[in-house]
């Protein structure tokens, strides 16, 4: 069998997208699959490359005309339908060219045509279709171009897909309910490996103290599903009126917008890390941040979210402050399974007492270590989701650990 992924985001880039299509490829024979992207790959040896076969989508077709007399929204619209046709003639071309069996297409980012696009691909060529959530389409469009067709084409599409995969279970019942489509679960993956267990971080924690200063850290991109978090985080820092503390942020985002949106103060902007760094940033720090905006104007998007980064945090070994909704996926595995402290109420003062609980408590950060490695092994390893993700689009037999 051969298979194509079609993603606008594909390794090398720092994100963490990118980081979950890498962690599920990576030790697979590049022969057995090719990848499609509107994006960028990264160049042929490039570290972090996958060394699949990479077709590079064009942009789609645009009318330029069009603004005056109300015509704006038809134009917007014919774009999308003759963009989404466009890009389906292509992809059916690379997988007929290619000889795949089957199509995965990966929702997330800005990115709307390929959805749709790989559909209409398969069903001409009579690939397997499989659709690999990482963000819910739906949703996605709304919050990118407003509510519209390509919106309404999600239920359509997932009931007609051989296969849907969701990075958690809050979007595979919300997949359920809202249109009656059973999606299996795969949590994004971790390599476990980069990780040294909760002995070796026990051990470090003194080394950490020793070092004077008290880290927060938090590492992937910083946006509006972030930013009332964050300012939440600094006003309970202000509190506790520690010189010691400091927020260390690595992220792509540039300082200037985050100034403008408030975070600033006792912050340290770091430029986002190669996967190859993260275990070892994570590993640093005394606190390891985790928000989700309790003020967005998304909801539906903050609730089903699965950040890239969850398994890597709780590999780490180090105490996980969550900052959520009560209702968010993040707030409800933390606080099922005991391994963060999590605060779901936008309160700075609760905020406050969370973290001087953290950094005063040793017997609290070696209960949330041991826990959160017993999580990190359970639903975030990387071979158990490379062996999911092979049962599900067909390329591999199930075996019991993967029911």
């Amino acid at each position: 069998m051969r298979f194509a992924l079609v993603s606008n985001v594909l390794p090398p880039d720092d994100n963490s997208h990118a980081a979950v299509i890498y962690r599920l490829l990576s030790d697979l024979d590049p022969r057995r699959y090719c990848l499609l992207s509107s994006g960028s790959g990264g160049r042929a040896g490039e570290p972090g490359r996958l060394p699949g076969t990479l077709h590079c989508l064009p942009p789609a077709p645009q009318l330029t005309r069009g603004y005056r007399m109300g015509l704006r929204w038809w134009r917007e619209r014919v774009n999308l339908g003759v963009g989404a046709i466009a890009r389906a003639r292509t992809i059916a071309a690379i997988l007929r060219s290619e000889g795949c069996d089957a199509v995965v297409v990966c929702t997330g980012g800005q990115e709307i045509l390929d959805f749709p696009a790989a559909f209409l691909a398969s069903r001409w060529t009579g690939a397997r279709f499989y659709a690999y959530l990482l963000d819910q389409y739906g949703q996605m469009v709304a919050h990118v171009t407003g509510e519209h067709m390509f919106a309404r084409l999600e239920p359509m599409v997932l009931k007609r897909a051989t296969g849907v995969i969701a990075p958690n279970e809050f979007l595979r019942d919300e997949l359920r309910r809202r249109h009656q489509v059973d999606a299996a679960v795969i949590h994004n993956p971790c390599d476990l490996e980069r990780y040294r267990g909760p002995a070796a971080a026990e051990a470090a924690d003194d080394a950490i103290a020793r070092g004077g200063e008290r880290r927060i850290v938090y590492t992937g991109a910083v946006g509006p599903l972030h930013y009332g978090a964050f300012r939440a985080l600094l006003a309970a820092m202000a509190a506790l009126d520690r010189p010691d503390l400091r927020l260390h942020v690595y992220t792509p985002q540039p300082p200037e917008r985050l100034d403008r949106e408030g975070i600033r103060g006792p912050v340290v902007l770091h430029p986002p890390q190669p996967l190859s760094a993260m275990a070892a940033l994570q590993q640093q720090a005394d606190v390891l941040f985790l928000p989700l905006a309790l003020d967005s104007r998304d909801p539906d998007i903050v609730r089903t979210a699965a950040p890239g980064k969850l398994g890597e945090y709780l590999a780490a070994g180090r105490p996980i402050l969550v900052h959520a909704p009560s209702d968010s996926f993040v707030a409800s595995y933390f606080r099922e399974h005991g391994c963060g402290v999590v605060v779901d109420r936008d309160d700075p003062a609760e905020l406050a007492a969370a973290l001087s609980s953290i950094l005063g408590d040793a017997a609290l950060r070696t209960r949330l270590r041991a826990r959160g490695w017993a999580r990190a092994q359970a639903d975030f390893d990387v071979h158990r989701a490379r062996r999911q993700f092979a049962r599900v689009i067909g390329l591999a037999e199930p075996t019991t650990a993967d029911l």
